[in-house]
């Protein structure tokens, strides 16, 4: 299954889900845009992986992996803080 963006957006995470079931081929697909995008904001993958795993005070404790899993995958929840990462605000 592939990632669609929205026109005009560069983000993976911004991007739609093209027709994939709910469930956990739709949850990997989702992981994998999620990951993408925080790469893109971290610049690197190792970076990027220990930020998904560490508590964050802005998502009331969760880590962002857990947050994205509580919402449904609503991957909007963590763009805010991805934009401020890659504006060198916050990390």
């Amino acid at each position: 299954m592939a990632i669609e963006p929205y026109p005009g957006s560069g983000s993976a995470l911004t991007g739609t889900v093209r027709q994939v079931s709910t469930g956990p081929e739709r949850e990997m697909v989702c992981y994998r845009a999620l990951v993408s995008r925080a790469v893109e904001a971290f610049g690197d993958e190792i970076k990027a992986s220990r930020w998904l795993s560490i508590p964050n005070k802005d998502l009331e404790g969760q880590t962002p992996l857990q947050a994205v899993q509580k919402s449904g995958y609503d991957m909007q929840v963590l763009e805010p803080i991805l934009t401020r990462v890659e504006h060198g605000v916050d990390y």
